[in-house]
């Protein structure tokens, strides 16, 4: 099910605020019921990946609030260094983000929301990335709003990281980045406001300026013979 927002809560997601959400007709959005959210860390048979003994994020529903607001309220990395994951937490981590990104396939965005933020409670210093996946697992099935929520909290997590001390300005981090402030861009969403110097080297500077100062002028010159 596609999900069809009115146009002023449209504006009001899209410029990063949130708001609540019910469906045009009165109903509230697809939801988990209490009994499919608690089978969400059981492998049913024949599916795949396996979810088994992965840590499921809880989910109440609210009629009056739309699912996917759920990203907003995501974990970003603090401050302090994360500890390492256990190979069955790592493994967790995978196997979560691939069932979000097949559950958007099916068009089940609110298990999908909840598959990726499981995988952030359990790595929260891999939350720029899960994020990021699934803004583009959901910019790529044709769900704009969410996407833009998605890529705007890709943002704010990955900016997290950046602000940490020591950590220096690169040219892969700019260019994250830009493509998300592309991304936003073309969506119609707003772009957050930069808190880190490579954020604001990144919404400063073209998409292409950053690709040709630090990719392609890299790259050794070849001469022809």
């Amino acid at each position: 099910m596609r999900i069809g927002i009115p146009v002023w809560i449209m504006v009001a997601v899209l410029s990063g605020m949130g708001a609540g959400y019910v469906e045009p007709n009165g109903a509230p959005p697809t939801a988990l019921s209490k009994h499919e959210v608690a089978r969400l860390g059981v492998r049913a048979k024949g599916a795949t990946p396996s979810l088994a003994g992965c840590r499921m994020r809880p989910y109440r529903e609210d009629p009056m609030r739309a699912p996917f607001l759920l990203i907003e309220e995501g974990p970003i990395p603090g401050s302090d260094p994360e500890r390492l994951l256990t190979p069955a937490e790592t493994k967790c981590v995978e196997n979560l983000r691939k069932a979000g990104k097949k559950a958007i396939q099916l068009g089940k965005i609110t298990e999908a929301i909840l598959y990726y933020l499981s995988a952030v409670d359990t790595s929260v210093a891999q939350s720029g990335e899960a994020y990021l996946d699934l803004a583009g697992a959901l910019d790529q099935a044709s769900y704009p709003q969410p996407a833009v929520i998605a890529y705007r909290k890709a943002w704010t997590a990955l900016e997290a990281g950046y602000n940490r001390s020591g950590v220096q300005v690169d040219g892969r981090g700019l260019l994250t980045l830009a493509n998300i402030r592309d991304s936003i861009v073309r969506l119609g969403g707003q772009v957050p406001a930069p808190t880190s110097a490579t954020g604001k080297i990144a919404v400063a500077t073209p998409t292409r300026k950053i690709q040709e100062q630090y990719f392609e002028r890299a790259l050794p010159s070849v001469t022809p013979r």
